[in-house]
């Protein structure tokens, strides 16, 4: 098998390469653990990666929402209020409510921006039923819109059902 000469020549090599196979023997076990502990690692990193990224989108999303809603209490959406002059009260909207005239009991024209106290907005569609809702946390925005209706010829809008 091993010849002298190939011994001789080497040796220092040999023995190097037996001690590391004696080595890799005996730490099998640990190296098994640490490919386990980085594949878990691995595994977090990517749930927090994706966590981060979805928390990015939402962001996104909610910053496009508050131009939208800012947009359409600035230019005048319609608030939604409950009870009778002098004690109306806001109400929240939400996408799929039905919404009619207070008076008429007839739904509202499709097309209808329509607001409420707590910074959600929506348009009205097709037979008064409440979509597109965008929502702004912009409390001075919503202030200055609806204190137009307090007291003056503008206290009595739609009702929510």
């Amino acid at each position: 098998m091993l010849t002298a000469r190939t011994w001789r020549k080497h040796k220092t090599n040999i023995v190097f390469g037996g001690a590391v196979l004696v080595s890799l023997a005996f730490s099998s076990g640990d190296i098994s653990r640490n490919m386990q502990s980085l594949s878990a690692i691995k595994e977090q990193n990517a749930t927090n990666s994706e966590k981060q990224t979805k928390l990015e989108q939402q962001l996104a999303f909610e910053e496009e929402q508050a131009k939208i809603a800012d947009t359409r209490y600035t230019k005048g959406c319609l608030p939604i209020v409950a009870g009778e002059y002098p004690n109306i009260r806001y109400v929240s909207i939400f996408e799929g409510q039905t919404l009619t005239d207070r008076h008429t009991e007839t739904p509202l024209p499709s097309g209808t921006v329509v607001c409420d106290g707590q910074g959600n907005t929506g348009v009205v569609e097709d037979n008064g039923v409440v979509g597109a809702i965008a929502f702004t946390g912009n409390r001075d925005v919503i202030a200055k819109r609806l204190k137009r209706f307090r007291g003056g010829i503008y206290s009595q809008p739609v009702g929510g059902n």
